[in-house]
């Protein structure tokens, strides 16, 4: 049952992938660097990011079809999630597999972000699985590698990553002073905790003195609000049922009754608040690259699966804890409300760069001007979702077969004719003939359509 679930959450992942959903927001710049520059983005010197953007770089040394190269970078992306939940479940199958429950709350929690290449959220995939192999295999050799690897990878991916690193510190410093009949395995915990108690400390060290301009804007009291909160009440409202549904998890079981613990109107809630938010996408509401509170609820749900599979595993050390059957409805719940969000996410996308790609195909001249109120084609509601500072780069990436105008942000049509140099963003600026070659055929800023079919003489860019 909790296979076929998985595989429900990798197909509704695919649909993602298969429209683009992963070039959300930064999503495009990432990928745009990529094909254009031909090296990965490294943003703000978090080195570790570029491990997903390395598929892509490869696929450019084998091909130069857009969009073969965007859907490589897109299911590199959409993978990470995949992954990471499934290698939950191969952890915990055997020896406690209702302790799936917890990452899939907190993967339900986290379809609230649109941020597919988030340096955070990437921390926590990657932290899930090692949190349950610590709690349910802490004698494993296995264990042991995962976390001494953890810990020069939280150190290089975020800001905010020394609250992690210093959590799974602790939950090391536990497992060896739990392991006092075994001095090999008290050893190997305390290196793992050691080097991860290093790790934290020089990124809170690399946070408070480091930081550049970009990261401290966050913690401006106009932005941690925004940064932090979801922004919906159907997103709220999910928050709150999902932190509703982790706590009594623990125990595994009700006293007495060998019957599975929750909340069942909770886990009913589940899927109906996320069809709410849903809708909310559709309707353009609620779009923004993540929430930051996931973070400390993260946080919260490994702390209470690892306090529940020590329990499971102090009982019986090598017993199967639990039926998998048992937790297939709150399970099922979870994924119902994953693909849910999921889907409408991707039909949300889906619908928005359709709707870029007809702005730029309709307009006339070389050159069209991106604004708040600019082009109009973007203006509806349910075109929110495209409709932010990498649109300019999106339109590139994803564009018909035909010659197309560049959309370019405040003077940048003056600039391209002046200096044949195209700034889709105020720090991106590329030679025209460069992005001819590397996205197709543009309408020439000068007016040269240079024996291209379809291409449009200007007449004047769009005001």
């Amino acid at each position: 049952m909790v296979e076929l679930g998985l595989l429900f959450i990798a197909c509704a992942y695919g649909v993602g992938a298969a429209v683009g959903l992963p070039l959300y927001g930064d999503g495009a710049y990432y990928f745009f660097r990529i094909v254009v520059d031909g090296t990965p983005d490294i943003p703000n010197f978090r080195y570790a990011a570029v491990l997903p953007q390395l598929p892509t770089l490869a696929a450019t040394w084998l091909s130069t079809d857009i969009n073969l190269l965007r859907h490589c970078f897109s299911m590199s992306y959409a993978a990470l999630p995949v992954l990471s939940l499934l290698g939950c479940w191969m952890v915990a199958r055997r020896r406690a597999p209702a302790l799936i429950l917890f990452p899939a709350l907190f993967f339900t929690l986290n379809q609230i972000n649109f941020s597919a290449v988030s340096e955070l959220l990437l921390c926590l995939y990657l932290a899930w699985p090692y949190v349950l192999l610590a709690g349910l295999y802490p004698r494993h050799p296995a264990t042991w590698c995962y976390g001494a690897a953890l810990a020069p990878l939280l150190l290089l991916l975020h800001p905010l990553a020394f609250g992690l690193a210093l959590f799974l510190a602790a939950a090391a410093v536990s497992a060896a002073r739990s392991a006092d009949d075994a001095p090999r395995v008290q050893r190997a915990w305390s290196v793992i905790a050691a080097g991860l108690a290093v790790s934290g400390m020089l990124r809170l060290a690399w946070t408070l003195i480091g930081s550049n301009s970009y990261e401290r804007s966050f913690a401006d009291a106009s932005q941690v609000g925004y940064y932090l909160l979801p922004t919906t009440p159907g997103q709220v409202a999910l928050m709150v049922a999902v932190c509703a549904a982790a706590p009594v998890l623990v125990p595994l079981r009700s006293r007495g009754t060998g019957r599975s613990m929750g909340p069942w109107l909770v886990w009913l809630l589940l899927p109906v608040l996320a069809a709410w938010v849903g809708a909310e996408i559709l309707a353009g509401d609620g779009v923004k690259l993540k929430a930051a509170l996931i973070y400390p609820f993260g946080l919260l749900f490994m702390g209470l699966a690892l306090w529940a599979a020590r329990a499971s595993t102090d009982r019986h050390p090598a017993r199967r804890h639990g039926s998998g059957r048992r937790y297939a409805r709150p399970f099922a719940a979870c994924v119902l409300a994953i693909v849910l969000l999921t889907l409408a996410k991707s039909a949300a996308w889906w619908t928005a760069t359709r709707g870029l790609i007809n702005a730029t195909a309709s307009a006339d001249g070389t050159c069209l001007v991106f604004g708040p109120q600019a082009p109009y084609d973007l203006q509806w509601p349910w075109m929110a979702i495209i409709d932010n500072w990498t649109a300019p780069i999106a339109a590139l990436v994803f564009r018909g077969p035909w010659p197309i105008p560049l959309l370019l942000p405040k003077d940048g049509c003056t600039l391209l004719r002046q200096t044949g140099t195209a700034y889709l963003t105020a720090w991106t600026g590329r030679p025209e003939s460069l992005l001819t070659t590397r996205f197709g055929p543009l309408r020439h800023a000068h007016g040269e359509c240079a024996g291209e079919p379809g291409c449009l003489e200007p007449v004047g860019h769009r005001q």
